[in-house]
């Protein structure tokens, strides 16, 4: 191999040998980097991993490759690479200082498909913002929220605060207080609320409903009312048990109270 090495550069001449040379490198080069990124890429699509994460490790290999591709060609050439190499290093720094930020954002976005707090679909609360996930980039998670605006919140803000995830168990609990007034009959109270949540089929039997008095407030008697359902029920259930208590109360003459102050005059 070394005496054909040495009768090219006989026969060439050391310019155009070193030019041939790195032509065949950037030829063969081409062929070996796209070979390295298919098997790359197999191998990614191959493991137990999302596919977010899969793409990202995919470019940022893809790009170390191209880097040593380059590198290796203008050595062909017999182009000094040691000050490129310290450029592209010192570039390499001030991009990274310069990203911070970013790519704090691309590590938690890592994290974020890694851990799955939620996924696309999922209805969530992030720091008191809430919507339908509709997709969790490296960067940011973008959420469409029930009046139909798109949130984009940045993957640090995302996991720095509770999330809340309203999709993650099949069943939830439904709270709603029921204000009426202390003349009220309390026990007619009671059945006519236990009457409407035996109606409605898509209350949970089991666990047991509950509907007791909770708190003497200043104008009101309050009950808490406490039913099982099932999640995607929850907000058809909360407007439908509203609306049927308020309409079934008028009905029966239950009162429903308003705010009052009793004022007393004393005359000295």
């Amino acid at each position: 191999m070394t005496d054909f090495i040495n009768t090219l550069k006989n026969f060439f001449g050391d310019t155009l040998f070193i030019v041939l040379n790195g032509v065949i490198t950037l030829v063969i080069g081409f062929f070996v980097v796209k070979l390295i990124r298919y098997i790359i890429k197999k191998i990614l699509n191959r493991l137990p991993i999302n596919t977010t994460i899969a793409t990202f490790l995919n470019s940022i290999l893809s790009a170390i490759i191209y880097l040593l591709y380059i590198l290796i060609v203008l050595g062909a050439f017999n182009i000094a690479t040691d000050g490129i190499v310290a450029l592209v290093g010192s570039v390499g720094v001030a991009i990274g200082l310069a990203l911070k930020d970013s790519l704090s954002n691309i590590a938690n976005g890592i994290m974020l498909v890694t851990m799955k707090p939620f996924n696309v679909g999922d209805f969530v609360e992030v720091n008191g913002t809430s919507g339908t996930v509709v997709a969790i980039h490296m960067i940011s998670t973008v959420l469409q929220t029930t009046d139909n605006k798109l949130i984009t919140i940045p993957n640090n803000e995302v996991l720095s605060n509770n999330i809340i995830n309203y999709n993650a168990m099949t069943t939830r609990r439904l709270d709603i207080v029921v204000s009426v007034a202390y003349n009220s009959d309390i026990e007619l109270v009671k059945n006519t609320v236990k009457e409407i949540i035996a109606k409605d089929k898509r209350i949970f039997k089991d666990p047991d409903p509950v509907f007791e008095l909770d708190k003497l407030n200043d104008s009101s008697l309050d009950f808490t009312l406490r039913v099982w359902l099932k999640a995607s029920d929850y907000h058809p259930v909360r407007f439908s048990l509203n609306e049927t208590i308020i309409k079934t109360f008028n009905e029966k003459n239950i009162e429903i109270p308003y705010n009052q102050l009793d004022i007393r005059v004393r005359k000295d």
